[in-house]
């Protein structure tokens, strides 16, 4: 779903969402937008710009922000959203991340570690939601390092990002428990597979989660 031109206005000010209207949509948020906070921070650190379009608009808008307001494109020139061209949808995209924190970006390790753990955070989405289709490459790079097809299965997506002899080794297992209202649904390597290096994905709810004592 598509942000709308009317919430571009506010969508990096602090404690925006569109998600909740009331208490009760707690426990039937379906989306993967950002956390009210989230991109209002990113934008106090980095340069924010989002592109959107609804399927009823005839054109996309996009907007820019710094510390959590709208900016101009240029000294002088107006604040609000600028019609575009663009797809049905939002692209957020983030640049020169940590540029007016020099100590913060200092910490910041090699670009080939920190898109090792981009990668890395991808791929298990990738995983989880195979229904929609995940790209990632480097910037300035022809070729992507990760690229899935929606309207596939986890089983395909692990093939694709771990290769087939780590797909066919993993059983299947599902349980539900309608006393705690719970179900669960895991993919386990069998005891004919042994990895170097092992792998964990853990999704609750649908977002990313860790557990150490299930990892150990």
């Amino acid at each position: 779903m598509a942000m709308q031109k009317s919430d571009l206005a506010i969508v990096c000010e602090r404690f925006t969402t569109s998600k909740l209207d009331r208490y009760e949509d707690l426990s039937s948020i379906t989306t993967l937008g950002f956390r009210g906070e989230a991109l209002a921070s990113i934008s106090h650190v980095a340069h924010v710009s989002i592109i959107t379009r609804t399927s009823s608009e005839p054109c996309a808008y996009r907007a820019m922000y710094k510390d959590g307001k709208l900016v101009a494109p240029r000294p002088g020139e107006s604040v609000d959203p600028r019609p575009c061209a663009g797809n049905v949808g939002t692209q957020i995209t983030v640049e020169d991340l940590f540029y007016n924190v020099a100590t913060r970006r200092k910490a910041l390790k090699s670009f080939s570690d920190e898109y090792s753990r981009i990668l890395d955070v991808v791929s298990r989405y990738a995983v989880h939601y195979p229904n929609i289709s995940f790209s990632c490459k480097k910037h300035g790079s022809n070729t992507a390092d990760l690229s899935t097809t929606a309207g596939s299965t986890c089983l395909d997506a692990i093939r694709v990002i771990h290769g087939a002899s780590v797909a066919r080794e993993l059983l299947d297992v599902s349980h539900s428990n309608d006393a705690l209202e719970m179900s669960m649904h895991a993919l386990v390597s069998n005891a004919n597979y042994s990895p170097k290096k092992g792998a964990f994905l853990l999704f609750i709810n649908r977002a990313r989660a860790r557990s150490t004592p299930l990892l150990f």
